[in-house]
């Protein structure tokens, strides 16, 4: 049986970004025979709840994202973790996945802001023991980070977006359609997210 390879890159996606999207493009082209899943994220357990917009929500602007992408045949969006208990566990919903497409061999993609704190996830050792863990560049170094299990990705340009400076904007009246993909702020205009004041 022939593997797939699966790239799992998971977030709230609150929203989802021109950068998000740049750098699954950006990945996929690097390793062509891959796919790449958005794992949208219910909750992440490191990270406050207050400013998350409802799941539908996410789930629907990561939709409209991958739909405008040029490679959206070659990525999808994975809601495997709102039908899981929370908080989101990452070892867990790698596990699910993997018995639930036993063809596929997931890896994970994180950027190197994660990478320091990659140590308080639940069961970390055991992730990078089991699946491969990849890590692109975020603007910040990684730091002194010993693990050879990671494996850092070069010349993968990433653009510089912030989920949590588009919602400021968006509450300042300001428009940030310029760091969205098409149609994400159209959504969010239609249904009032982020604080916009119709």
């Amino acid at each position: 049986m022939e593997v797939e390879p699966t790239i799992l890159l998971p977030g709230s996606f609150n929203p989802i970004h021109k950068g998000h999207l740049s750098i699954a493009e950006n990945v996929l082209r690097a390793m062509p025979e891959a796919t790449l899943w958005f794992v949208v994220s219910p909750q992440n357990p490191l990270k406050s709840p207050s400013e998350l917009a409802a799941e539908r929500h996410r789930l629907q602007m990561a939709r409209i994202a991958v739909g405008s992408s040029p490679l959206r045949e070659r990525m999808a969006v994975c809601d495997v973790e709102f039908t899981l208990p929370k908080p989101s566990l990452t070892l867990r919903t790698l596990d699910v996945l993997q018995a639930k497409y036993p063809s596929r061999r997931f890896a994970l993609l994180v950027g190197t802001d994660i990478v320091g704190e990659f140590g308080r996830w639940y069961r970390s050792g055991e992730i990078l023991d089991r699946f491969e863990v990849l890590v692109y560049p975020r603007g910040t170094e990684p730091g002194s980070v010993s693990d050879e299990r990671f494996t850092f990705l070069k010349d993968v340009p990433t653009i510089p977006v912030v989920a949590t400076d588009i919602r400021a904007r968006i509450r300042r009246g300001e428009n940030p359609a310029d760091d969205l993909p098409p149609g994400v702020w159209e959504y969010i205009k239609e249904n009032g997210l982020y604080g916009y004041a119709r």
